[in-house]
């Protein structure tokens, strides 16, 4: 294994913005090249970040030998070919979510990646946020006892721009715009891109779905963004499904990015001895969650045990990272997640979230999707 790890990043918004930051923090990596799909924004991305090669042809960026990782960030419909091209060189992979357009392609480079003998890593940062940390430990624990029950909702806002709707998910001050959500081609939609996010944290906590029900929507038919710029979404802006899981708890799951003052993200487990909730507004990503716990001891009607959970510091801390210190601070899940990765390509172990829960989750998306057309519930045996 190589001293120091070098990375090939496409997409010049948030995968180099945010990622490029991530990688940079840890010890022995380097990103080492950038891709887009033209020279000159490829070479304008790779002066203004300082990265030593410019590509505008991913499979010229995935055949550099010089190069170990592969950050994957483009829009879904775009992303297969970049993936397989990165595994049938070698590469490590880092994708972005939603992992696939279909089924069948989350499956082929599930399958690639094992193949290969390489990492697959996909980017759910959520197990890795210090409260999700401190929630599954308790899980785990026992905390909760037996799991009985759940609510999990990912959510982003809708905001106003004099006097008309947009989604904010579309047009941030912290990115490019993203015009792209809004076409179903894509290969994205609140359901897709937030119920993926959602349910690798779910799984994680409480293991596979068994079947799952549910209906998806576009209730916001116009955005009219602040540069001018007036979409007509074909995508779903809503989603809400109830599932099954193996061990038997049952509880629901909403997505949307249309939904005014949300709380974000909130994730409510609840077994035989206690509950815990989880709320957090910034995509993980700042240190703004909170985490409640509360057991099953008598009170007086109307009193609750309810109380926040004070999370450890040390889950800021990364080991291996420059610049971490015990303390709250931003993207501490980004810097766990890729450090995780780049432990288990050292260690030649699986990182985490994996391909191979990827793929499982992408089953039950699809899921969800049938069961909006047929309205029923579906099992995921039946999903091939």
């Amino acid at each position: 294994m190589a001293d120091k790890l070098k990375v090939g990043i496409i997409s010049a918004n948030w995968s180099l913005k945010v990622h490029g930051a991530a990688w940079r923090r840890i010890e022995g990596v380097e990103v080492a090249a950038i891709c887009t799909s033209r020279q000159e924004t490829a070479e304008r991305a790779a002066r203004e970040y300082d990265i030593p090669k410019a590509y505008w042809n991913h499979e010229e960026m995935s055949a550099d030998p010089d190069l170990h990782i592969i950050d994957v960030g483009t829009r879904p419909s775009f992303r297969f070919p970049m993936v397989m091209a990165a595994l049938k060189n070698g590469k490590h992979v880092y994708d972005a979510l939603p992992f696939a357009t279909s089924l069948a392609d989350a499956e082929t480079m599930r399958d690639a990646q094992k193949a290969a003998g390489v990492v697959g890593v996909v980017d759910g940062q959520f197990r890795w946020a210090p409260h999700a940390q401190q929630m599954k430990r308790m899980i785990d624990e026992g905390y909760i006892g037996k799991p009985l029950g759940f609510n999990v909702q990912l959510m982003l806002p809708l905001n106003d721009f004099e006097g008309k709707p947009y989604a904010y998910c579309a047009f941030s001050e912290h990115t490019d715009p993203y015009y792209w959500i809004a076409e179903k081609s894509s290969g994205g939609s609140a359901w897709r891109n937030f119920a993926t996010h959602s349910l690798l944290y779910l799984t994680h906590l409480l293991g596979p779905v068994a079947e799952a029900t549910g209906m998806l929507t576009t209730g916001v038919p116009e955005w009219f963004l602040p540069n001018g710029e007036r979409l007509r979404p074909e995508t779903h802006d809503l989603g809400s499904a109830t599932l099954r899981l193996e061990n038997g708890a049952i509880g629901s799951l909403q997505a949307g990015w249309c939904v005014p003052d949300t709380e974000g993200w909130r994730v409510e487990i609840w077994g035989d001895k206690g509950r815990l909730l989880l709320i957090d507004n910034s995509f993980g990503n700042f240190p703004m969650a909170k985490l409640y716990a509360g057991d099953t001891r008598l009170l007086t009607y109307g009193e609750r045990h309810c109380h926040e959970v004070m999370v450890d510091n040390a889950y800021y801390a990364v080991p291996g990272m420059s610049n971490t210190t015990a303390e709250p601070r931003m993207f501490a899940a980004m810097d766990w997640m890729f450090k995780n990765m780049v432990d288990a390509i050292r260690n030649g172990t699986e990182g985490s979230p994996s391909f191979t829960e990827a793929a499982a989750v992408h089953r039950v998306v699809e899921a969800v999707e049938r069961a909006n057309l047929e309205r029923r519930w579906i099992r995921m045996d039946e999903m091939g």
